[in-house]
């Protein structure tokens, strides 16, 4: 294995260095960003191109730039970004030159209603496989529960993606945990990327300038997750003008405020929103038990960005979000408070050297948060949990010629968690502590090196390849156990001592074979390494589900995954499917050992894990309509996830819980006129697997229940139709506004979100009857209603 990761990276560095044979006349490099008008903001995956050269062209990066280079000559240069229009201009091509193109958005309103933007250059021409890029316009259009805009409920809806459950923003990518999808706020990891138990996602759409998921074969940038990235960047704000949007729901409100701190140099956005649902009722609940309703979130977004010079770019973004709750029991026993939330801040530093060079350099702090109190007759308990991680990314993008785009770097994070620490008071004072033993230390470090080029002109190679290293650190206490679970020795480690360290490389290649212009043959194979777990024995990325690193007792996590696709565009672009096969083998995945119930312990929870490996295997089917009035896509995913585990189901392979054979979904959008556009989605999922009890027996008095083979009991198929419909408000002043108007769950389908066993008749007679019975979150059609406007 070691020799063939040389060869590798001995390929990767002759191909960097290739020639361009093609050179037999002067080649010139064409350079610019391409922006907003209107706001001045940089337009990310907008195509530059020349029109009498095909293949000669680039799409812009999240700073608007773009590069590429052309023979010289006498060319018309166009510039094009969905829902803006097209910017064309003639140019003679003799030396290195520098174009710049501000884009004005469209004056009618079909483009408003993208369901899917940013797919230029079409997908047959590029080497990326599993890529979407979603812009909120798609979001905005679509059905969501209580009208609040969702990002990962959309995600939802692409093949390959299945949802964690019912109104649930977790999601699961090609037979990969929760915690194996990389979640990204302008380059700051959210760890828990979800509100009220995860029916709503930590995402305020009115802060949102991109979104992209790569599900497939990952760029080496990207490390530290086995199976997708979501890559979510917040605006820029409004470089020119003053303006404000927000919009009004039946449980949510959110505000967004943003223009020029200096004209054309530098701007700001602001965003915050907030549930009220506890503001309005519970003036009429303050004389019930509870006293009102215990719970709300909010979130705030922050960004200042500066044009320091032509070649320098200086970007400041922040969130903060909570959520907050109380409850007492009847008899006021027992008290409980708690919260939870995400805190990041990101400090970026983009610098063009010149046509060829660009860099990036960031500053990262990201943080997660859990904790959760409660007195209980007198005994006072505080249970924590958490992730802080500090990283510093060196990034460089390098395009030398028409052949080669290079991408290199160096990446560095420290990790602090708190897998389980705590705190409890008795009546008379005695305290409880696991907090210096249960938090974990970590560095995490990774180099890399990816290279996009151009052996023919129909076949482009991607190759790239990670290394990562990781180093666990003390305070840490090493125990051994007999076969008893009895300890019989044990290893401490001092503060900033090292315990354990990995490293792994981590290879990535990529090839396209253009059969005609309009469609191509893809191939992909990839290995990563994951260095923080995520282990839960619930449904969804609930927040008290608990972050650990490797370390002595934990070993990574490895994925290597295969897929093969084939890409067809039709009309332009105007239509565009996928046909894509993959398989995915999981290393080192971890469970709960049998047994295990949560609870105060001083024992590290590494120690409760067991380790085993997964497969997965798949074919998804894709086909989007791109322009025009009606738009939408269809998608199917034909799979099987399953897990093996010797210390459990005896040994026997079973199915991974989110397993599901079959997965579909119809998204579509209308616009009728001017002021109506409807949407309309509609999933079908095949029910998920869990374990239930088969028999149930009497023991010296008391009911047991014998339980099935692991994930042995499937429950019933998911299926919901969702519509929305939009209505654009007349203009009035320098206002506009509109309504949108949902109904989650159409036909009230009651869609299984978990089952219990309940007992009719006396469990100790032989007329006992027992029913698994089943529990649905939204049985019913959930009507809403939100209003929306933009001041400018």
């Amino acid at each position: 294995m070691r020799t063939s990761y040389l060869t590798f990276v001995l390929l990767l560095g002759l191909l960097c260095l290739r020639a361009n044979p093609a050179a037999a006349q002067a080649v010139y490099t064409l350079s610019g960003r391409v922006l907003n008008a209107a706001s001045g903001e940089a337009l990310t995956g907008a195509s530059v191109f020349l029109q009498e050269r095909l293949g000669s062209g680039a799409v812009t990066d999240a700073n608007g730039r773009y590069s590429f280079t052309a023979p010289a000559g006498a060319y018309m240069v166009v510039a094009k970004y969905i829902g803006y229009d097209d910017q064309q201009q003639p140019l003679r091509l003799a030396q290195n030159t520098t174009q710049h193109f501000n884009l004005a958005p469209t004056a009618y309103g079909v483009q408003e209603v993208e369901v899917v933007a940013k797919r230029q250059p079409p997908i047959v021409e590029t080497a990326v496989m599993g890529q979407l890029d979603l812009p909120l316009e798609t979001i905005k259009t679509l059905p969501a529960i209580f009208g609040e805009v969702d990002i990962l409920k959309t995600i939802q809806l692409m093949p390959g993606v299945k949802s964690a459950g019912e109104g649930s923003t977790g999601f699961y990518v090609r037979g990969g945990g929760s915690d194996q999808n990389l979640v990204t706020l302008d380059k700051a990891t959210v760890y828990n990327p979800g509100h009220l138990f995860n029916f709503f996602s930590v995402f305020n759409s009115d802060a949102i300038g991109s979104t992209t998921l790569i599900k497939g074969n990952m760029p080496a940038r990207y490390g530290g997750r086995l199976s997708s990235i979501l890559d979510i960047g917040l605006k820029d704000g409004d470089f020119n003008d003053f303006r404000a949007d927000g919009g009004i729901g039946l449980v949510a409100s959110r505000l967004s405020v943003q223009g020029p701190i200096i004209e054309d140099k530098a701007s700001f956005i602001l965003s915050g929103r907030r549930t009220y649902v506890d503001v309005l009722m519970n003036p009429f609940l303050k004389n019930s038990e509870q006293g009102g309703v215990p719970y709300y979130f909010y979130d705030l977004n922050g960004k200042l960005s500066f044009r320091l010079s032509e070649k320098d770019n200086l970007y400041l973004s922040g969130y903060y979000g909570r959520d907050v709750g109380a409850f007492t029991l009847s008899d006021g026993r027992f008290t409980s408070e708690f919260f939870w939330g995400n805190t990041s801040a990101t400090a970026m530093w983009n610098h063009a050297f010149n046509d060829k060079l660009e860099m990036n350099v960031s500053g990262i702090m990201s943080k997660y948060d859990f904790e959760f109190t409660w007195d209980f007759a007198g005994f006072n308990t505080v249970l924590q949990t958490g992730v802080r991680d500090y990283s510093a990314h060196v990034d460089f993008d390098y395009k030398p010629n028409a052949l080669h785009h290079i991408q290199y770097g160096v990446q560095h994070t420290y990790h602090k968690l708190r897998p389980r620490t705590g705190e409890a008071e008795g009546l008379e004072g005695a305290t409880f502590s696991t907090n210096r033993i249960l938090t974990k230390y970590a560095h995490e470090t990774a180099l890399y090196v990816s290279d996009d080029v151009y052996l023919t002109d129909k076949l482009l190679l991607s190759l790239g390849i990670r290394h990562s290293y990781f180093k666990q650190l003390g305070p840490f206490d090493l125990y051994r156990f007999n076969e008893n679970q009895i300890v019989t020795d044990s290893t401490s480690y001092g503060s900033g001592e090292k315990v354990s360290s990995y490293n792994a490389w981590e290879p990535r290649a990529s090839v396209r074979y253009e059969l005609s212009k309009s469609s191509s043959v893809k191939a992909a194979v990839s290995r990563s390494a994951q260095y923080l777990h995520l282990v839960s024995n619930a449904y969804t990325t609930l927040p008290l589900d608990v972050w650990v690193p490797s370390s002595a007792i934990v070993e990574p996590q490895f994925a290597t995954q295969y897929a093969l696709g084939y890409f067809k565009s039709f009309k332009d672009n105007q239509y565009e499917g996928s046909v894509e096969v993959y398989y995915k083998d999981l290393e080192n995945q971890l469970e709960y050992r049998e047994g295990f119930a949560p609870g105060p312990s001083n024992r590290d929870l590494e120690y409760e894990f067991v380790s085993g490996s997964g497969r997965s295997y798949g074919v998804e089917l894709f086909m989007r309509k791109n322009y025009g009035n009606l738009q939408g896509w269809v998608g199917y995913t034909l799979s099987r996830t399953t897990r093996n585990f010797p210390q459990l189901n005896e040994g026997e392979t079973f199915p991974a819980r989110y397993d599901r054979r079959h997965d579909l979904s119809l998204v579509g959008s209308y616009k009728y006129n001017d002021r109506w556009t409807f949407g309309g989605s509609f999933v079908y999922g095949t029910g998920e697997a869990t374990t239930m009890p088969e028999r149930r027996y009497i023991l010296e008095g008391t009911v047991n229940y014998q339980y099935g083979a692991r994930n042995s009991f499937r429950m019933e198929p998911t299926h919901r139709l969702d519509l929305s419909a939009t209505l654009e408000g007349k203009k009035w002043k320098n206002i506009e506004n509109s309504w949108t108007f949902s109904v989650y769950n159409v036909y009230g389908r009651r869609n299984p979100y978990l089952y219990y066993i309940d007992n009719e008749g006396d469990a100790f007679s032989s007329d006992v009857k027992l029913q698994a019975k089943k529990v649905s979150i939204v049985p019913f059609p959930l009507p809403s209603v939100t209003f929306n406007f933009s001041w400018k």
